[in-house]
């Protein structure tokens, strides 16, 4: 069979996007367990749908494909073409069309004899009867319209009658879509929603630039689509997961409870609670490969109140587990920070940036940051961002404060090594 840029598994190609972008630096030989015109064909799928975003070079072990794109300059996340080139039969898209003509009078309900013969009388007059859709095909692809919202069911008496929903009427709210879909977990339902515009008015809507344009996440969507929809309705989520490493897959089922955003890069986080073992824990949501809704979980209202309760205490997603019958064992962590007068800003950061931590104004240049956390190891990112204005800093947990300084005195040794150089 020749080679297709339509997508059959949308599984498939996005573990490729991974590799080649979240990853990065995949070359054809680290795709164990797939023929090389396996990965030939998901990379040229690729470089049609990322043109101008794809990139290669060579090193020791040969070529390596990597994905590379600038979200500073790029007003639309690119990544949500592979959303919208899934394959289909030639049969699927014919009926596509048939059915959205038959039923295009607003209102008009029709059953399912009626399109029936519409298609064979109308459409496929004069053709081979073969390509007469059977009609368990038609009632299941009907079916799958009601799903999406494109038709409408009603029953009277024993027949089924189909009619066409409205188009949403999307005025106004052009900058709201541009919005929403490059800032959105699932902000691929607004960019299929502005594909509906008229280029003119998309191209209006381009107003937005971001400092930080977190767009990696946009490739779990339909994911993530599944756990709000399982948060919604406080259920359990039957999850296949990958682990940390190459290879093995394993399934679980958790209850979904609240879902996190990386401040740093973006990465999602499902916080849940898992029933077999009774604790909590977060789930990267790009180690999460298919996600299914499980049953209602009568306890998840008491479950989310006692994750309320917990999240006081969790600085990024760590979550200990309970530590005997004293409960779960935070670490108390404090630094003082010193500015300069006109450098009101450095507090305002401070306050706007502190999480479940509090910060207290010891006097005019100087205020102090305290916080008591579960894993104070996640804290180093942010309060590096400040180590030129700290003036002490210490932990209940002396293994954190040993490394806190370790990491300056390293930092000393190899500045004072490249100066003496």
């Amino acid at each position: 069979m020749g080679y297709s840029e339509l997508i059959k598994s949308l599984d498939t190609i996005r573990g490729y996007v991974r590799s080649f972008y979240v990853y990065g630096f995949r070359g054809r030989g680290d795709f164990s367990g797939r023929s090389g015109r396996t990965y030939d064909d998901e990379r040229r799928r690729l470089e049609n749908y990322l043109s101008g975003f794809m990139s290669f070079r060579s090193d020791e072990g040969g070529k390596v494909s990597f994905v590379s794109i600038d979200s500073r300059r790029t007003s639309r996340n690119p990544l949500y073409k592979i959303f919208k080139a899934k394959s289909f039969t030639a049969m699927d898209i014919s009926l596509h069309f048939m059915l959205m003509d038959i039923l295009r009078n607003l209102g008009e309900e029709k059953p399912l004899s009626r399109i029936l013969d519409e298609i064979s009388s109308v459409y496929l007059d004069g053709f081979s009867a073969s390509l007469m859709p059977e009609e368990s095909t038609l009632r299941k692809k009907l079916g799958e319209y009601c799903a999406l919202g494109l038709v409408r069911a009603r029953k009277e008496g024993k027949a089924m009658l189909y009619s066409r929903t409205p188009s949403p009427d999307l005025t106004g709210m052009e900058d709201l879509l541009s919005f929403f879909s490059e800032a959105a977990p699932c902000g691929v339902v607004g960019s299929f929603l502005l594909d509906k515009l008229a280029k003119d008015r998309q191209d209006a809507s381009d107003v937005f630039e971001f400092k930080h344009h977190y767009i990696t996440a946009s490739i779990e969507s339909d994911i993530m689509c599944t756990v709000f929809g399982a948060i919604r309705e406080k259920r359990s989520l039957v999850l296949l997961q990958k682990k940390s490493g190459r290879g093995h897959s394993f399934s679980d089922e958790i209850v979904p409870l609240v879902v996190y955003q990386s401040a740093q890069g973006g990465r999602l986080y499902v916080m849940a609670y898992k029933q077999r073992g009774k604790r909590f824990m977060p789930i990267r949501a790009d180690y999460i490969l298919s996600a299914e809704m499980g049953e209602p979980y009568g306890d998840w209202d008491q479950r989310r109140a006692e994750f309320e309760e917990i999240r006081m205490h969790i600085w990024g997603v760590a979550i200990r587990p309970r530590a005997g019958k004293g409960g779960r064992r935070t670490a108390h962590v404090s630094f003082t920070v010193r500015f300069d007068d006109g450098e009101e800003f450095i507090y305002e950061r401070l306050l706007r940036e502190k999480r479940c931590g509090e910060v207290t104004r010891l006097d005019r240049n100087t205020a102090r940051f305290d916080a008591d956390i579960y894993d104070a190891q996640e804290i180093f990112p942010w309060a590096r961002t400040f180590i030129c204005r700290i003036t002490d800093f210490s932990s209940s947990d002396e293994s954190v404060t040993k490394r806190f300084y370790d990491d300056i005195r390293l930092m000393d040794a190899m500045y004072r090594k490249g100066e003496a150089g």
